[in-house]
């Protein structure tokens, strides 16, 4: 590995996990591509050095710093051991790690499709009993009833839909496939999730079909195809980050829960990571890569003979210790959170992606609102005149009252 002081290593985006390691705390760091065996354990006092891994410290850089904060001398040596250990397991972007990756990907495609990643720890992995869990959703406490299938005139153009872990959110989900299945049914649906370990191309999709419980769905891959051919390059590149990222799987199944037996579809598979640093300053590429995208998205959509709706799976706020916040989380901080999320879904519900955009970028995302890049993808590609707010809610996740907040949406 190369050493020179003029080096800049970058970690990979990672998952870090508390865990313990012979009875001392630990970081567990995980990696949601899987490349390497096991999970790479460091002590916390590697911490620092790893948030320095950023691609933007040179090995000079890193070891000034950590000489600083400790007060004593770091050598590159000590350094040194600890980026081979990391680029071992293929942990660091670099030669290694890309070959890796490519022959991952390589194998990923070879798959007859997309075998199901949360059957059986999100929802139930048997087709009778997840379609019991999912009319318990509609018709439970709190739920919209079972739909009038398609008797609404009107087609929908976009939803949003939450992601958070189905039987979290399930009352929402409802709520917005009820509004779905209400209305008219499309033949392609648009699936825009956010890709939580990252996109190194801002935008993935994927020509595998998809399984789950409740059979495959197909993906439409003329259309990833045409998406390739009017980008100019390949729309799938990093499909591999599919693999094991629920945000797109979720959808499906309540997508087949209220279309089987009435309506055929195929989807279209997209993984999204965009900052709202894309619409500052400070970030004119990723600008660009998402202008040149949905401009793409709009022209396929444009020439298919097919009709296409979009759905955006994403959540909105993360809140508390688990999320990075130093404060413990109560009553108040849900009942200010979710008056903040309407008057963010307000904007929406004007067709106002501007103000959306602008209200994420002047809070610097403090909330961290992880569904942005489907939201505001979806609101740049489809054509609607308006919206509508069906549900607004909550889940905590932790013992320390962290929580995440979600919602359903309607467009026409």
């Amino acid at each position: 590995m190369d050493l020179d002081p003029g080096f800049h290593p970058k970690l990979r985006n990672l998952e870090p996990i508390p865990v313990m390691v012979q009875g001392k705390q630990a970081i567990g760091l995980k990696d949601p591509l899987q490349l390497g065996e096991g999970m790479v354990c460091v002590h916390r006092e590697a911490l620092p050095m790893l948030t320095l891994l950023d691609g933007r410290h040179s090995l000079r850089d890193i070891q000034e710093e950590l000489t600083r904060q400790s007060g004593r001398l770091v050598f590159l040596d000590h350094i040194g051991t600890m980026l081979e250990k990391l680029d071992e397991a293929l942990l660091l972007e670099g030669d290694r790690f890309q070959q890796a990756f490519q022959k991952k990907i390589e194998d990923y495609r070879k798959k007859p499709f997309r075998p199901s990643s949360h059957a059986g720890l999100s929802y139930s992995a048997d087709a009778d009993d997840l379609k019991r869990e999912l009319e318990t959703f509609f018709v439970g406490e709190g739920g919209p009833g079972l739909p009038d299938f398609f008797a609404d005139t009107a087609r929908p153009v976009g939803l949003i839909a939450p992601h958070i872990d189905v039987r979290a959110g399930g009352r929402c989900f409802a709520q917005a496939y009820y509004a779905l299945a209400t209305g008219q049914p499309s033949d392609i649906y648009v699936i825009l999730g956010t890709g939580h370990a990252g996109v190194p191309g801002i935008f993935t999709a994927t020509t595998l079909d998809f399984r789950t419980p409740l059979g495959t769905v197909s993906t439409d891959r003329d259309f990833v195809h045409a998406l390739s051919l009017e980008l100019g390059r390949d729309s799938a590149a990093d499909e591999l980050l599919h693999a094991t990222e629920h945000v797109i799987e979720f959808q499906l199944i309540f997508l087949q829960y209220i279309m089987s037996g009435r309506h055929s579809f195929s989807i279209v598979p997209v993984l999204c990571s965009l900052s709202h640093e894309a619409f500052s300053e400070r970030s004119q590429q990723d600008s660009v890569v998402f202008d040149e995208f949905c401009r793409a998205m709009r022209e396929v959509c444009r020439r298919s003979s097919k009709s296409v709706c979009f759905i955006a799976s994403a959540d909105l706020a993360h809140i508390g210790p688990r999320y990075g916040d130093t404060f413990v989380p109560h009553g108040g901080t849900v009942s200010d959170t979710l008056q903040k999320d309407a008057e963010l879904l307000a904007s929406l519900e004007r067709m106002d992606i501007n103000g959306f955009i602008g209200s994420v970028v002047l809070e610097n995302d403090s909330r961290r609102i992880c569904g942005f890049p489907p939201i505001t993808t979806m609101f740049y590609c489809m054509e609607a005149r308006e919206g509508r707010l069906l549900s607004l809610d909550y889940a905590q996740v932790d013992d320390r009252n962290s929580f995440v907040s979600f919602s359903s949406m309607i467009f026409h």
